[in-house]
């Protein structure tokens, strides 16, 4: 398959302030900061998008009650410095999980990360993502751009109901605590968060009051670890991985589907 970091024409070593990969309750959580610069690029680049009437919607293919969720292509990333930076990240998260499972992993495997698919949101009052997790990829991803002032939701003769969630993503690795274990663990994002995490991690976003928007980024990707003696893939995505011309990312054609 054609080299998907072709594509990055925008290439920089940032100083990454905060990377941490954390077994918070279980599945590996990439929590970083973002550079200020991605951050700002990345805000100016979705206003444009969204300030278009006519975008191309990718909420056909979410779960999100979000009317907002215009398609990104991986060349729009790089216009900012944000596909090779995204792509550094998701290296580095999976080398960070893999290597200590898979001896002399760096020194006898080559690692392959390809972007599959990359949108934003654009969440108002209201509006929410139910519990659900991302098929089709590996690793998918959050990062924030804008986070409003909420609305209190309760009068002061509720004042206990302080911590009500609004706005706020919740990761679910199973629906009871057990002891000393969490089952999910809730995050209030602030703008730079930048997540990263296995696909098949539930989360959810809770609705919230208040008129200003709460913007985020979101790609999944895929990954091959493939030996360098034989060329055959260890672990991550069966071959079959092609990328498509128009969108820069990696689509995964099914091995029945390959000699049509």
């Amino acid at each position: 398959m054609e080299n998907q970091q072709n594509v990055f024409k925008v290439k920089k070593n940032w100083e990454i302030k905060k990377f941490s990969v954390e077994h918070i309750f279980g599945p590996p959580l990439a929590r970083i900061e973002m550079p200020q610069e991605i951050t700002q690029g990345l805000t100016l680049l979705t206003d444009k998008v969204l300030d278009g009437d006519d975008y191309l919607t990718h909420g056909h293919q979410l779960a999100g009650q979000i009317y907002h969720e215009p398609y990104l292509s991986v060349e729009m990333l790089d216009i900012v410095g944000a596909a090779h930076f995204f792509h550094s990240c998701a290296v580095e998260y999976v080398t960070r999980v893999l290597k200590p499972q898979i001896k002399n992993f760096e020194e006898d495997y080559n690692l392959e990360v390809f972007f599959t698919s990359v949108w934003a949101v654009s969440q108002y009052q209201g509006e929410y993502n139910p519990a659900h997790i991302h098929t089709d990829c590996d690793i998918s991803s959050v990062c924030y751009l804008k986070i409003p002032e909420y609305e209190k939701r309760w009068d002061e003769d509720r004042n206990f109901k302080e911590s009500s969630g609004d706005g706020q993503i919740e990761f679910i690795a199973k629906s009871v605590p057990d002891g000393l274990e969490n089952g999910t663990y809730r995050h209030a994002p602030k703008v730079g968060d930048f997540f990263l995490f296995p696909s098949s991690l539930l989360h959810t976003v809770y609705p919230f009051l208040g008129k200003g928007e709460r913007r985020s980024v979101a790609f999944n990707m895929a990954y091959q670890v493939r030996d360098k003696k034989n060329g055959r893939v260890k672990v991550g995505r069966p071959d079959g991985m092609v990328l498509n011309p128009k969108t820069g990312a990696a689509e995964f054609i099914p091995p029945t589907k390959l000699f049509e």
